[in-house]
């Protein structure tokens, strides 16, 4: 029987070779492993990741320990349990499959068995719904693994575990994302959620800006290296966006009645959605996300909107982009899937997404080129900053657990797959999928390490709820071309005390 280590070493040479198969991995049988074979844990030698050691026990031993996990309906890529096949590439799909050899080769290592059970809605206020009622009914999983807009707002932190000081999970390691963690925390030292490699869909969470190669040369007369250029020398700003797109556009005989006037089979410099995804992400990808709030070492998070000259800055600079151009078109077609398949058809110069854009059907098949850059900055030499969407994923574990004696168990089992993760998942996802696979050439899959590496989340995002979503008004200032002061002023108080009382509660609480 071969060593779980055997199999990844063939599954990442067979990526490179049968990445362009079909998507989804078929089920297989669990190919069963032989301890006297090789009852020693092994690091991955593996090229994109070093061998970093984890503090497990090397004989820890869970004597068949049965873990159930929640997670949310239809999140696959971060708990995939089916195998394909690596000798044939019949129905093989490398992001699948060492998700599928992460999980079982941490049961192989632990002598533990994993079952990955989904959520029973999908929506985010219906399974927002159900985390409440199993938290509060005290129905048992192991851990829980959703997205942050339907856990961490769902005000249930007190029926959670801290998992700063377990047996096992080590947040110092480099698998967790301590930015995000820190930001994830309730009051800067209880941990109710934690993210990092085991949640590899949150790659495509972060913020991306793509731009058409070939519109860029004919309607710009710019190429790609000006592009990555701009962003190299930190010129890559929103005043250089409005600059480019102020007058960029094109009318089309695609619908000869509309010959003249302004329609959706036009061209256009950028697309913006008519939701306030696309305009909270450029707002969350500027300096204004970092200084809207403070937080001091007690956790406390005082809000400093009104009066914030980068806020009006930014609304200002985001209200002349998207209503005094002729090249700002906003589409109701939907922000994760109608403007992504109109760039790809050539309707737009440039396109506001995520990272998420990069794996579909109408980018892989895109017959132009693309570029993928960051989102601009407010001003020029600003750092640039990636929003991670409240999409994203993160861990939880309930009460009950440690209640029950079992926290020390989970939380080596959680330590095991996020270590995992990080050598192998990771390699497969971010190096050889997102960069090699779907960056069309070298400076795009380098802008994608500047999005990662940039990678932030807000708090006042996060806890939309404690903070009333007080960022949703300025978004719809922005986008309905209001006064931004009124409607924050008018909100900040309520959300201040909201925030307040919330995390005394916590920690009177915990």
């Amino acid at each position: 029987m071969r060593n779980p280590i055997v199999r990844k070493t063939a599954l990442l040479l067979a990526f490179l070779m049968l990445f362009s198969v079909a998507v989804f991995a078929a089920c297989g049988k669990e190919e069963k492993k032989d301890p006297a074979n090789d009852n020693k844990w092994h690091l991955s030698d593996e090229p994109g990741r070093p061998s970093t050691p984890d503090g497990l026990p090397e004989d820890l031993d869970l004597g068949g320990y049965e873990c159930n996990v929640l997670y949310r309906k239809g999140d696959t890529n971060n708990y995939y349990e089916c195998e394909g096949s690596i000798e044939t590439g019949e129905n093989f799909n490398p992001v699948y499959q060492t998700v599928y050899e992460r999980n079982k080769t941490v049961e192989w290592r632990l002598n533990c068995k994993l079952t990955w059970i989904p959520t029973n809605a999908d929506t985010l206020a219906d399974t927002q719904t159900e985390m409440a009622r199993i938290l509060q009914t005290q129905e048992y999983y192991d851990f829980i693994s959703t997205t942050n807009n339907t856990s961490v707002q769902h005000g249930l932190n007190a029926l959670l575990c801290d998992l700063s000081d377990t047996a096992y999970i080590d947040l110092g390691q480099p698998w967790w994302w301590s930015d995000v963690n820190d930001t994830l925390s309730v009051d800067n030292y209880r941990y109710n959620y934690i993210t990092g490699d085991m949640h590899v869909s949150n790659y495509l969470k972060m913020s991306a800006f793509y731009f058409n190669v070939e519109l860029v040369e004919s309607m710009l007369k710019k190429d790609k290296a000006y592009m990555y250029g701009l962003v190299d020398d930190g010129k890559w700003t929103i005043e250089q966006l409005y600059t480019m797109i102020r007058t960029l556009y094109k009318d089309t005989t695609v619908d000869p009645s509309m010959t003249n006037k302004r329609d959706q089979g036009d061209v256009f410099g950028m697309v913006w959605a008519s939701s306030y995804e696309t305009i909270m992400q450029f707002v969350l990808s500027t300096r204004v996300a970092k200084n809207t709030y403070e937080r001091d070492s007690n956790g406390v998070v005082t809000m400093n909107l009104v009066g914030n000259e980068d806020v009006v800055n930014v609304v200002d600079v985001m209200r002349k982009l998207l209503h005094e151009t002729e090249g700002a078109w906003m589409s109701e077609t939907g922000f994760d899937s109608g403007i992504i398949k109109e760039f790809s058809e050539g309707n737009y110069v440039f396109l506001p997404q995520r990272l998420t854009a990069a794996p579909t059907s109408y980018l892989r098949d895109m017959r132009t080129d693309y570029g993928i850059l960051p989102y601009p900055t407010l001003e020029e030499g600003d750092e640039y900053i990636s929003d991670i969407q409240t999409s994203s994923a993160s861990l939880s574990v309930q009460a009950i657990v440690e209640l029950e004696d079992n926290l020390d168990t989970v939380s080596a089992i959680i330590e095991a797959l996020g270590a995992e993760a990080y050598r192998y998942t990771t390699v497969a996802f971010y190096e050889l999928a997102l960069k090699a696979k779907y960056a069309r050439d070298d400076d795009a899959s380098r802008m994608i390490d500047i999005i990662a590496e940039s990678a932030h989340k807000s708090f006042i995002v996060e806890y939309g709820t404690y903070t009333n979503n007080i960022m949703n008004n300025l978004a719809a200032a922005i986008r309905n071309d209001a006064d931004v002061t009124s409607s924050i002023a008018g909100a900040q108080g309520a959300a201040q005390t909201s925030v307040n009382n919330f995390i005394s509660k916590v920690v009177k609480d915990s």
